[in-house]
C-alpha cells in the first residue's frame, strides 16, 4: 500500500462522499427543501391529509376521496352541479406517478383515523404496473412511503426497485432528486426562500385547494403537438414495457380493505389521446391488464369506469391527460354509477366543442 498509494484514493474518496452526503440528513433538507413536481406534491398530500381529517370529523357533508396519478388531478368539487357543491366534500390525493401501493397506504391511514368516505375514486394507469422501469415507483418510495411502510412492502418490490431504494438510503442526495438547473435558477434570482414550504409557489397554490390541479385545462390542441407528445411519452413509459405483478396485489388489498369497511369504490381507467392509446392496444393491455383489474373489482363489489369506452370527450391537454374540461362529464357518470345521480336532476352540463 505504501508503494501504491493510488489504491487507497478511491477508498478516501468514498469516505469523503459519504461524509458530505450526511449533510442532506439535516432537518432543513428533510422538512424544508421543496423543489417542484414530485417532492412538492407528496409534501402537500401530507398537509392535505391533516386538512381532510380536520374538516371531515363530524361533518354532515358526503365525502369523496380520489386516489391516482396525474391523470386524475382535475376531479374537484367545482365539477359538481352548483346546487350540490355545498353538500359534498371532495379531497383529491392524486400525485405524480402514484402507484397502488401509495393509494393503499392512504386509504388505510384514512380509515384508521376514523374517517369513512361516502365513496372512493381509484384511478389506475397501466404505466404504474410496469416492472421494467424502476423510476415509476421511485417518487413514491422517496417521498410518499411513510416510516415503516417501505419495510412492510419490501418483499413485494422487484430486485431493481430494491437496489434503487438501497442506493437512496446510502446516498441521501440521490433520494432528494436534487434539480441542479432549478438550484442555479433560484441562486441566480436569489429565490432560495422558495425551497421553504412557506414560500414555495407551487405549494402555496396547492394549499388553496383540496388537492385538485386544474392546470390541465384546454379546449383544443394542435394535432401535431399531440402526435409529437404521444411519441415522446411512449419512449419514456412504454418502450420495453413489462407488466409486473406487485401493484396488482395492492389493488387487491385496497379493494379488500374498502369492502371490509363498507366503503364503495369505483375503479377508473383514464382516457388518453388515440395515437398513444394504440400503444396500449399493441401491448394487449385490455386483455392482460384491464381484464385483471375488472376481475379484482368484481370480486370486491367495486364499480368500474372505462373512460375510453364510456366517455366521448376528446379534449386533451397532452397525449397522456384528458382536459380538465372533460371532468364534469366524468364525474356525472361516476355519481350515477355510485347511486348518487339525483344530484344532477334538472342540471345540464356545459356544452363542449367536439
Amino acid at each position: 500500500m505504501k508503494t501504491k498509494p493510488f489504491l487507497v484514493y478511491p477508498v478516501f474518496l468514498l469516505i469523503l462522499v459519504l461524509a458530505l452526503d450526511k449533510i442532506f440528513y439535516l432537518p432543513v433538507f428533510q422538512n424544508s427543501f421543496l423543489q417542484t413536481g414530485n417532492s412538492t406534491f407528496y409534501f402537500h398530500r401530507k398537509l392535505l391529509f391533516e386538512k381532510m381529517v380536520r374538516e371531515s370529523k363530524d361533518s354532515p357533508k358526503s365525502l369523496v376521496l380520489v386516489y391516482g396519478d396525474s391523470r386524475s388531478y382535475p376531479y374537484s368539487e367545482t365539477g359538481l352541479p352548483p346546487s350540490a357543491q355545498s353538500n359534498w366534500s371532495l379531497f383529491n390525493f392524486s400525485t405524480p406517478q402514484a402507484v397502488p401501493m401509495y393509494s393503499y397506504q392512504l386509504l388505510r391511514k384514512t380509515l384508521k383515523s376514523g374517517i369513512k368516505p361516502t365513496f372512493v375514486i381509484l384511478s389506475l394507469s397501466p404505466e404504474s404496473f410496469q416492472s421494467s422501469k424502476s423510476f415509476v415507483n421511485s417518487p413514491f418510495l422517496r417521498f410518499g412511503a411513510e416510516p415503516g411502510f417501505q419495510e412492510e412492502i419490501w418483499n413485494d418490490l422487484s430486485l431493481k426497485e430494491k437496489w434503487e431504494a438501497t442506493l437512496d438510503r446510502v446516498f441521501r442526495i440521490r433520494a432528494l432528486e436534487v434539480n441542479l438547473n432549478l438550484f442555479v435558477r433560484r441562486t441566480q434570482s436569489r429565490k432560495w426562500k422558495e425551497y421553504s414550504p412557506n414560500s414555495n409557489p407551487e405549494l402555496l397554490l396547492l394549499n388553496q385547494t383540496k388537492g385538485e390541479y386544474l392546470m390541465y385545462a384546454t379546449l383544443g390542441n394542435p394535432i401535431e403537438k399531440l402526435e409529437r407528445d404521444a411519441t415522446r411519452i411512449k419512449a419514456i413509459y412504454l418502450r420495453n414495457f413489462e407488466l409486473g405483478q406487485n401493484q396488482f396485489l395492492y389493488v387487491e388489498k385496497f379493494l379488500e380493505l374498502a369492502k371490509e369497511n363498507q366503503v364503495p369504490v369505483v375503479v377508473v381507467y383514464p382516457k388518453v389521446y388515440e395515437t398513444y392509446r394504440k400503444n396500449y392496444e399493441n401491448l394487449n393491455l385490455e386483455e392482460v391488464w384491464w381484464s385483471k383489474i375488472q376481475e379484482l373489482a368484481n370480486e370486491s363489489g367495486a364499480k368500474t369506469f372505462h373512460v375510453e369506452k364510456e366517455n366521448e370527450c376528446n379534449l386533451f391537454n397532452d397525449a397522456s391527460h384528458q382536459s380538465a374540461f372533460c371532468f364534469p362529464e366524468l364525474m356525472r357518470t361516476i355519481w350515477f354509477k355510485m347511486g348518487w345521480g339525483e344530484i344532477y336532476k334538472g342540471y345540464e352540463l356545459p356544452k363542449l366543442p367536439k
